[in-house]
């Protein structure tokens, strides 16, 4: 395979292992001992909660019983609290506690730093280049893309790089 294969599975190796290695690089400098899918919960909580542990679990993609036991794990570990909802007196909503949301501003603050020295090398053009690819990466984990977005996102990727 060279690097100038376009189909999607020489394009989806590439892009799956780049995305191994910049989280594995990443994560060797978060010292925090939460797990990707933990950070990835309470981000989610920080961001848009209050939430049902059934828009938790349809957010982060994973079944009901996955999504309490992992709120159940960030509950113990201090991140999150439990809290009635007050639109339903039967129903609990997650929210983060200030100790998550610092954890998670901390986190944020100090990946986003080193991801920044790493794009501050990059040339105009390929700064350029990697603000198209990041929306089409958007588009494409979203949970279902659009298909005519994401090929216009495409040509419009190839003509900055031209």
């Amino acid at each position: 395979m060279t690097t100038n294969d376009v189909t999607p599975s020489a394009l989806a190796d590439r892009l799956r292992m780049s995305m191994i290695r910049l989280a594995r690089q990443s994560r060797r400098r978060d010292t925090a001992e939460l797990t990707i899918t933990q950070l990835s919960a309470l981000a989610t909580v920080v961001r848009d909660g209050p939430l049902g542990i059934g828009q938790l679990a349809d957010i982060e993609v994973l079944p009901s019983p996955a999504a309490t036991r992992l709120a159940d794990k960030l509950e113990e570990a201090g991140l999150i609290e439990r809290r009635s909802n007050p639109a339903d007196r039967r129903g609990v909503l997650v929210a983060a506690t200030d100790i998550g949301q610092q954890l998670y501003a901390s986190r944020q603050e100090s990946g986003n730093a080193w991801l920044s020295r790493r794009i501050g090398v990059l040339s105009d053009t390929d700064r350029r280049t990697l603000e198209r690819a990041i929306t089409v990466l958007e588009r494409l984990s979203a949970d279902e893309p659009e298909g005519d977005q994401i090929t216009e996102d495409s040509r419009q990727l190839e003509e900055v790089q031209s």
